[in-house]
């Protein structure tokens, strides 16, 4: 099993060295040295060895639900219809 350190949780760990690894896949270069070559490997030791720093953004607000129609009608709005009437589109 992986320790993994500072990192509070497993899932924290994989989020981390996931964006650690695509950063390594478009070219940045390993912040350690090592033997390994592939991205995914580099990116978890440098996890680990706790020199990539992360933080999270700000919480969101708190949502506020939009209120429920209370009625649906097929009827059509005065102007709409008026419009219809008439030949014009809007």
């Amino acid at each position: 099993m992986i320790q993994t350190g500072s990192i509070g949780n497993k899932f924290e760990f994989i989020s981390v060295a996931g964006e650690r690894c695509k950063q390594l896949q478009r070219g940045a270069r390993a912040r350690i040295e090592t033997n390994a070559l592939k991205p995914v490997t580099i990116a978890m030791q440098e996890v680990l060895a706790g020199v990539i720093e992360y933080s999270y953004g700000p919480f969101p607000t708190e949502y506020q639900p939009e209120p429920e129609v209370g009625e649906v009608t097929t009827e059509a709005f005065p102007m709409e219809s008026a419009a219809l009437e008439s030949g014009e589109q809007g």
